[in-house]
């Protein structure tokens, strides 16, 4: 008895929690021209922000994507209207999709960035 309680002690003053067993991230790159458009939707208390992207249509690829965030997406949003119809901008978003956060979604990066796709 005396054997487990100096660790278990020991646990607890250290704050011993589980941890999160991995990280899982989603990572989306889209060329300037292929975004139609970028909205909002309106924000609701303990939902995530979310925000669709309208992508021109292609072979095998989704004509919207729906991202959500429990941080905001405003930034995301207007950095995203700068490249819309770019021929050589593209995005990179990425997302933590089990974040310690109150939804567990979490966009931890959006950029754009030029000359990738130059003619």
């Amino acid at each position: 008895m005396r054997l487990l309680f100096a660790p278990t002690l020991l646990c607890l003053a250290l704050g011993c929690a589980p941890a999160s067993a991995y990280q899982q991230f989603l990572t989306y790159r889209i060329a300037g021209k292929d975004i139609l458009s970028v909205t909002l939707a309106p924000h609701v208390d303990e939902d995530p922000a979310a925000m669709t992207l309208k992508l021109r249509p292609g072979a095998n690829q989704a004509d919207e994507i729906l991202i959500e965030s429990d941080g905001g997406l405003d930034d995301c949003r207007t950095e995203l209207e700068y490249i819309i119809g770019s021929k050589d901008g593209y995005a990179e978003i990425v997302i933590d999709v089990n974040a310690q956060t109150m939804n567990g979604v979490l966009v931890l990066q959006c950029a754009t960035f030029q000359g990738l796709f130059g003619e």
